[in-house]
């Protein structure tokens, strides 16, 4: 399934608006890393993903959480960019953005192998957001790679991290 092409196709979990809220209060620095190669496929404009990044941010700040900032690769695998999650450089730009956060007390927290790779190459702790844990255990073993937290979704990491 693709990533929305345009911004009205933009939707997001009940709960987000308020595990971002939550994680906010919590003194966590949120920051987005995607990567988004439709526009270079040719599936939709660069100015439309980009609008599409917007709405997802005014959404999931919607509840009173703050993203501090949004840092997308809009290149193909085969481009080989250092940006491009599994490669870290999404997140070095973040970490230089951001200084006072260290990678010791920081998480990558996505949904694919190549966010979990990407986190553990920078040396972040990392959480796998998976409904089926087996298939995916499979995927992720298969890359040599184990996430240190296993999560259903965002709420259910939001939760295991703040213990309640």
């Amino acid at each position: 399934m693709d990533s929305p092409l345009h911004p009205s196709q933009v939707e997001l979990f009940p709960f987000i608006s308020d595990v971002v809220a939550r994680l906010t209060r919590a003194g966590y620095g949120l920051a987005v890393v995607s990567n988004q190669p439709a526009a270079a496929k040719g599936k939709t404009t660069r100015e439309n993903l980009e609008k599409v990044n917007a709405k997802v941010i005014e959404l999931a700040q919607a509840g009173g959480g703050l993203i501090l900032s949004s840092h997308i690769c809009y290149h193909r695998s085969e481009d080989r960019c250092a940006c491009r999650k599994p490669r870290t450089g999404l997140l070095e730009a973040a970490f230089r953005q951001h200084a006072v956060y260290t990678r010791d007390a920081s998480w990558m927290v996505g949904d694919g192998v190549t966010d979990i790779q990407a986190g553990q190459a920078y040396g972040l702790k990392t959480a796998m957001l998976a409904k089926h844990k087996t298939e995916t255990a499979e995927i992720l073993k298969q890359h040599a790679v184990t996430p240190t937290l296993w999560a259903g979704d965002l709420d259910d990491f939001c939760r295991q991290l703040l213990k309640h």
